[in-house]
């Protein structure tokens, strides 16, 4: 299993859209083809590949100097394996080497341990619903010393 960067043109991409359909929008009756993908070829993408398959994305969409982790999503057989917390450190490898000072998101109500594991706090309270469905703004700040 390896992780990689790839832009929209990549042979990836389409398994990658697939990937999120199957995982954040189907299960909430909802279709990826509907969502606003215009910005996506200006935006960070790392995908876990093993073999053949494309198991895991995350993306980096950068703001300043804050980064936005959005669209996590691992394969449903793949999870529980460590593959998104690799995917997590990719893009904050990343992020740190541009410079960013921050990475925020919006976590499903169900991945909230997930990220404070890696060391994401909820900044808000009560959750607000976003796409059906209670969210938590989170963020991490890097340490500058560690950069």
């Amino acid at each position: 299993m390896e992780i990689i960067r790839i832009d929209t043109h990549s042979k990836w991409y389409p398994k990658e859209l697939k990937l999120r359909d199957d995982v954040l929008r189907k299960p909430i009756g909802l279709s990826i083809e509907n969502d606003d993908l215009g910005d996506e070829p200006n935006q960070i993408h790392f995908v876990a590949i093993d073999g053949e398959g494309l198991i895991g994305v995350v993306i980096l969409k950068i703001e300043g100097e804050i980064g936005k982790l959005r669209q996590m999503a691992v394969a449903e057989a793949a999870q529980g394996k460590g593959i998104g917390a690799l995917l997590v450190e990719a893009l904050e490898q990343y992020a740190r080497q541009q410079g960013l000072k921050k990475i925020k998101m919006h976590a499903r109500h169900y991945a909230v341990g997930f990220y404070e594991k890696l060391g994401y706090i909820k900044t808000s309270k009560p959750p607000f619903e976003e796409v059906g469905m209670e969210h938590f703004e989170m963020v991490k700040t890097f340490n500058r010393e560690l950069l």
